[in-house]
Order: C-alpha cells, then sequence, then structure tokens
C-alpha cells in the first residue's frame, strides 16, 4: 500500500553526493523493520520539528560562526527590525533599526521539484535512502511544480539552480537507486563532522548628497 500523491523513490533524480550511513541506520533503527504508512508519513513530512544541537561564537572582527551536528542547519536570510519588535534587550543609544542575519534549520519536509518530466529530491536524502533500504517504495512529499528557469532559481538554492541541464536534461541523471548499486557507490569511513556557517558583515559611514 501507498498513500495517494506518493513519489516512487526509486524515480527520484538527486544531487546529493554523500549519504551518511550510520544516520540511515539510526533512522531505520527509530522507524523499525516494518514501517506502517503512518510512521512512513511521519517520518517524511515530520510535524514536530525536533531541533538539532547548535552552538555558535563571536569571531575576530564582526564575524560569527555557528556549527552543528545537523546537515540541514542553513543561512535563513536577514530580517530589518523596529526597535519595537525586540523588546527584550537593552541598547546603547537610540536605535532607529535592527538588522538580524538568520541561521537556522529548515522546515525538514521530504520535498522533491517537479519539472520536465523529472522529479528531484531537493530536500530529504537521508530519510528517503532509509525508507528505500528498509523496502519501502513510494513515500509522501511535498511536490514543487516548476515551470520556467525563474520559478527555478526561487524554489531552489542548490546544485539544481546552478546546474540544471545536469538533472533535469540529461538522458541519465544520477537517480536514488544508484545509492544502491555497488558499481555506482563507494562505502568509505570519514572522520565525524560538523557543519560549519561563518557569517560576516560591514559596515561603511559616509557622507552623501541631501537631495
Amino acid at each position: 500500500m501507498m498513500l495517494p500523491g506518493s513519489p516512487a523513490l526509486e524515480r527520484l533524480v538527486v544531487y546529493q553526493k554523500h549519504i551518511n550511513i550510520d544516520f540511515a541506520a539510526k533512522l531505520k533503527a527509530d522507524l523499525g523493520p516494518r514501517p506502517n504508512l503512518e510512521e512512513v508519513f511521519r517520518l517524511a513530512l515530520p510535524y514536530h520539528h525536533p531541533e538539532p544541537p547548535a552552538r555558535w561564537m563571536k569571531t575576530h572582527g564582526d564575524g560569527y560562526v555557528f556549527m552543528s551536528p545537523s546537515n540541514d542547519m542553513r543561512y535563513l536570510g536577514s530580517v530589518v527590525l523596529k526597535p519595537s519588535e525586540l523588546t527584550t534587550r537593552r541598547f546603547h543609544g537610540s536605535v532607529v533599526g535592527i538588522v538580524g542575519l538568520l541561521v537556522g534549520f529548515g522546515s525538514n519536509f521530504l520535498n522533491v521539484v517537479q519539472s520536465k518530466n523529472r522529479l528531484v529530491l531537493r530536500n530529504g536524502s537521508h530519510r528517503a535512502y532509509a525508507l528505500r533500504d528498509l523496502g519501502v517504495t513510494h513515500a509522501p512529499a511535498i511536490v514543487q511544480t516548476i515551470e520556467s528557469p525563474d520559478d527555478l532559481r526561487v524554489a531552489d538554492g542548490g546544485a539544481l539552480r546552478d546546474n540544471p541541464e545536469l538533472y533535469l536534461d540529461n538522458p541519465r541523471p544520477s537517480m536514488l537507486k544508484d545509492y544502491f548499486n555497488p558499481r555506482l557507490r563507494k562505502v568509505i569511513t570519514v572522520p565525524r563532522q560538523l557543519r560549519q556557517i561563518r557569517i560576516e558583515y560591514e559596515t561603511q559611514e559616509v557622507f552623501v548628497p541631501a537631495l
């Protein structure tokens, strides 16, 4: 049985080059050997969004470093706030505006981009791998239909945006099933790693003509 609107995992085009087999094994252990439809749904489209551990520190100059064992940590953009929107912090001087640089985690849904009759896995590679390794053939996902290159630039900020021809026009793109092909994969041991995001900002004070 499968849930309606669930793409076939083996049909998914992938651009993530590495799979952490230990992390995938933990996902499988938590899920159990024969997950039911509800358990598959909760893994693919979680509603509780557990927050992985993360820490940060200020570096020399105007910079900060964020670190987490989660590959999902990312830069989330910038925001401009009014002083009244941040009431728990005291400031020196009369503040006109506040600029915030956001670092955190994504929605963590199994996310697929549909374009040119291709289904490209955008987020959730480890969960898709774990499910397929357990024998699950289909999984629910948020499917985002892309009609134009401009839409693609907005929808994806990674390899698909940078090289869409490789994944959408190539007669034989890399696919999720290739992770399980001994002729196409190589299993290696690597040291434990943390994901690091470094943010730096710059300020300038100049005089300009008054219009």
